[in-house]
Order: C-alpha cells, then structure tokens, then sequence
C-alpha cells in the first residue's frame, strides 16, 4: 500500500511539472525530465525506463542516450535481511558458506544488491541477492505501467510496437529478472558460445550456490561503460587518462558490434539488454558483458536478413525494401500469396513485391535526404538513417518481426553510443567488415517456413483494407499496386 500511494504521488508531481514544463514556467530539458521521472518513481520503472531507452524507433537519438544512463542505485538493505535470505534459500548463512563475505554491498539497486565473497579457494564472486518484498512492489509498478502504457497509446501511437503490447513484454521480461535461475540458465548459454582468447568476458555462474533469489558468478574487475560515458560528458574522464589504464575507447564499439554480430549469426542468440551498465571496460581493450537477464533471439530467414543489411550498408535502398518484404512482411506477403489465384505463378508475387520494394525506396529517399547532407558533415550517423527506413516501413503498416525489431534496437544503441566513443565511428562499416571477415555458409542460415495460405475472399478483403489506407498514406503507390492487382482480379477499389 505504501509502494501504491508513493507512485500515485510520484505521478501527480510529474503531472503538475509537466503543466509547468509546457507553460515555460519550469526549466529543465525534456529528456532530463523524463529521465528523473523514472529515476525517483525507481522499482520497476528504472528496468521500464532502460528498456524504453533501447526503442530507438520511438525515442529520438538524445532521449534514448540520456535514458540509458538512468541510476539505479537505492539505499541498500541491511545485512540482517541477507543472513535471512540465505537461510531460506540456501539453509546458512553467507559466513558459514563463504571463505569472506562482505557484508557492506558494493552496488546496490531497484530489484537486487551484490556483494563481494571468496571462497574457499580464495576465488572471488559477485553475490546477487534479491532485494525482501519487491515481487510485491513489482506487481503495484505493473498496475501503473499498465496505465501509463494506455495513456500512451490513446496520444502517442507507435506502428512498430503498440504501447500495450511493449508493457506487455516488459512485464514477461521483468519477471525473468525476478528469477535469477534464468539469468544463471542464460549467462550459462552465452558462456558455452565465447572462443577461447576472446576479447569479451561473460562470467562464470556458481549453480550450486544459487537460487531463484541469490546468484553466485565470477567476480569481473571493470569500468562500467556507462561511468566512462559520464566521466567523458562531465570531463572528469579522458581517452588519454583511459589509455593509461590500458582502454581504448574507440576499441571499445567494434568489439561490441562485432560481438553482436557474431551472437546473432553463429548462435542465433545475443545479449538484447545492451544499456551501459552492462558493459564492463577491461585492460588490454577487453570488454566484459554481465547482466543476461534479457535473451534476443535470431529471425527465422537468416538468409534473406543478411541480404537485407548488406543492401542497407551499401545504400541500395530498392534492394534493401525487396528483401526486407521477403522475410519482414511475412503477413502482407500471406495476403498477396492468398489473394492471386494458386494457378498463377510465383514470379508475379514477386514482381509485385519489387514493385512495392522500389516505391517504398522511393519514399524513403525523399525523406533521408536531409539526413544525407548532415552525413557529409558528420551531424548524424547511418544508424539514424538504418532506423529512419524501419520507422518508414512501419508507417505502411508492415509489420516487423519481433526478433529483428529487438536485435535492430540493441546494435542502433551501440551505434550510439560508439559516436560518444569515436567521432568516426560508421556502424555499417563493422557490419560490412564483419560479413567480409566471416564464412557465412557457417552461420545459422534457417529458412522460413512456406506461408500458409488463408482463404482468398478473406486476403482480398484485407488487401482492400490495406489498399484503402494507402489512399491517403501514399496515392503513388496505391495506383501503382492497385494497377497491378486489378490483372489478376484481387483488387476491388
């Protein structure tokens, strides 16, 4: 009830400061005030927060950044609540299992606590413990979530995502990280997928010692990478007083790009909760990656998305919407299927798909072209540019598949990030340097299964549906496909 009360109040503040904000009364930049709204509301809606930080298709470059850098660092709970933790869930204490144990945490904040031990060979571990009564606070911050995820939708609708169904997911995604024997599970995978001599660390995970409430792993001296960011912004941190220390921050975003990369194609599974925080800088340019709370998993047509980047890298914008049809419109491509007769051949299908490719490259190409002038002078990066042909596909109402809308997200935040890192820093020329580097006849190159016809008179009433919204939304490309479709005897309108 007092978590409950504390929220509703925490929202009638931020309501009365945003009246304020919209009537100059109150000054503070917009993305500092979202970022301190989620940062005092805390719980939940620090997770909330980050997560929506990596929707780069909602979010604009800067929000995004300054969100991925909200603190989560509460006031510890005491050692008293530790000692009774451990022996519900391990039957003893931390010092009868542990060689030391350090009753002070060294990172402390919304759902957990971490403190430092050794055991009994004098290896030292990172102890998670659960933080008493938060599956109760998590489930009254749903409640608000919930709410806010509706408001949001009534005034401020998103084609990639609906709000209600972001919330959603953040609710299936939060319980997971209630449970550290599903971070343990996931740290264990991504392990098992690291070459030996890699220049990325993922700890090791103690089962024996852990539960769903307490999670023992390897203890990875490192910089967070989101205190590196700050330093840089503040001035307190330098690249030269980094070298020193033996980091190379412009090291630092090719590693992770390649890292991803690799993840994606060769394991078909990769770390989708890349905000700062989860990043540790090593010495020797190494980087290690913690927190696995959070899995993305690969699209089911590897082939097709490959063709799909690699299109996109070269700028072939007509190419790149041919194949982002192929394997992301996998509905609008079951109508198309659905609505022409079985007897007609599948080169028309496809013909019909580069049609709609070219125009939607068309459309893209007359929007980016600002983008393409701030390029020349570095203003922005192709990775805005990538997100502004996915935000474009979505406004036809193509829509994407989940996996490739969250790997889209995790790589454009390290793009991000990286021009804090290196001011030269071109996302798509790692991925051109990785796919030149590696074998793809060795990645996981799945296929999509056959589309699974509906009933014609259903896919022409849908198509007519779709056709009606591209009246308004784009008359170009309505007469050009209408023309088409009227061959055959689909298209009605």
């Amino acid at each position: 009830m007092i978590r409950f009360c504390y929220i509703w109040s925490i929202l009638i503040k931020y309501a009365f400061l945003l009246l304020l904000l919209k009537l100059g009364l109150y000054k503070k930049p917009p993305k500092t005030f979202i970022k301190k709204f989620f940062e005092e509301a805390g719980g939940s809606f620090i997770k909330f927060g980050q997560l929506l930080a990596l929707r780069v298709d909602v979010l604009p470059q800067d929000f995004s950044l300054e969100m991925l850098d909200l603190l989560d660092n509460v006031k510890p709970f005491p050692y008293e609540d530790v000692k009774e933790r451990f022996i519900h869930e391990l039957g003893t204490p931390p010092e009868k299992i542990f060689k030391d144990f350090q009753s002070v945490p060294f990172a402390s904040a919304s759902f957990g606590q971490v403190h430092a031990a050794k055991l009994d060979d004098d290896t030292i571990v990172a102890v998670k413990i659960l933080r008493p009564g938060i599956e109760d606070e998590v489930k009254i911050d749903f409640i608000f979530i919930t709410l806010i995820a509706a408001i949001a939708e009534m005034f401020y609708k998103v084609d990639a995502m609906p709000w209600s169904e972001f919330a959603q997911e953040f609710k299936i995604w939060t319980k997971d990280e209630l449970d550290y024997h599903i971070e343990a599970s996931h740290t264990e995978r991504m392990l098992k997928t690291q070459p030996k001599n890699s220049n990325v660390i993922i700890p090791k995970i103690y089962p024996r010692l852990s539960t769903k409430r307490i999670l023992v792993q390897q203890y990875i001296e490192g910089i967070p990478l989101s205190r590196v960011l700050r330093g840089l912004d503040d001035g307190r941190l330098t690249p030269e007083e980094l070298l020193e220390m033996g980091i190379d921050i412009t090291k630092t975003p090719r590693i992770l790009v390649a890292e991803m990369m690799r993840e994606y194609f060769y394991f078909g599974v990769f770390h989708a909760d890349p905000h700062p925080g989860n990043i540790l800088l090593l010495e020797n340019d190494k980087i290690a990656l913690i927190d696995f709370g959070i899995l993305g998993n690969s699209v089911a047509n590897q082939k097709v998305f490959i063709e799909f980047l690699e299109a996109g890298c070269n700028y072939d914008y007509k190419k790149a919407f041919y194949y982002l049809l192929n394997f992301a419109g996998g509905e609008l491509r079951q109508l198309i299927e659905s609505a022409f007769p079985a007897n007609i051949d599948q080169d028309h299908v496809n013909n019909f798909m580069k049609i709609l490719g070219e125009r939607f490259a068309d459309s893209v190409d007359s929007k980016i072209q600002k983008g393409r002038e701030d390029l020349k002078v570095m203003k922005t990066d192709y990775t805005v540019l990538s997100l502004q042909v996915l935000k474009e596909a979505q406004s036809y109402k193509i829509k994407l598949p989940k996996e490739m809308v969250v790997f889209t997200r995790a790589i454009t935040i390290i793009g991000f990030m990286a021009k804090k890192l290196d001011y030269e820093f071109k996302l798509t020329e790692e991925i051109k340097k990785f796919f030149k580097e590696n074998d793809k006849n060795d990645f996981i190159l799945s296929h999509n299964e056959d589309l699974k016809r509906i009933s014609r008179d259903s896919a022409i009433e849908k198509l007519n549906n779709w056709l009606s919204f591209l009246v308004e939304k784009d008359p170009k490309m309505y007469h050009l496909v209408n023309k088409y479709l009227e061959k055959y005897n689909v298209a009605s309108l």
